[in-house]
């Protein structure tokens, strides 16, 4: 874990190409500050709807005001991401949700020690690295 701070549209542009190297058709993600699911796809008659959260705002973010996130930040993107993806849980029932992370320092800190509880949830996670690697946790 270096000190490069990843930002949501990295980490949702490394998740799909992880999905799409295993099979997963992709049916859409979202950059910027776009509204929706963050990305969507199928494989095999299976869904997958997924959150991701970056380490800090674009570089052309309108709402940019620090170099990363700071702890109450993660926690807050984190509770919404939550939120967010148990809403598309509610209204689809039969499809598979996660929530996705860079493997960052700084939100490993602050939320590392809740990510095991989203399995209680049925929320699945990612972790992303920087060199593309994800570690998924079902």
């Amino acid at each position: 874990m270096g000190d490069q701070k990843m930002t949501e549209d990295k980490a949702v542009l490394l998740l799909v190409n992880y999905l799409e190297n295993r099979g997963w058709k992709i049916d859409g993600y979202c950059l910027g500050q776009t509204k929706g699911c963050d990305i969507t796809a199928n494989k095999n008659f299976e869904n997958i709807k997924i959150e991701v959260k970056g380490s800090r705002a674009g570089d052309l973010s309108p709402t940019r005001k620090r170099k990363y996130f700071d702890r109450g930040q993660i926690k807050t993107h984190f509770g919404r991401a939550i939120v967010k993806i148990l809403e598309d849980k509610y209204k689809n029932p039969a499809c598979r949700v996660a929530i996705a992370h860079p493997f960052d320092n700084d939100i490993i800190s602050a939320i590392g020690h809740l990510i095991p509880f989203l399995k209680k949830l049925e929320i699945e996670h990612f972790w992303i690295y920087e060199d593309g690697k994800i570690e998924h946790i079902c």
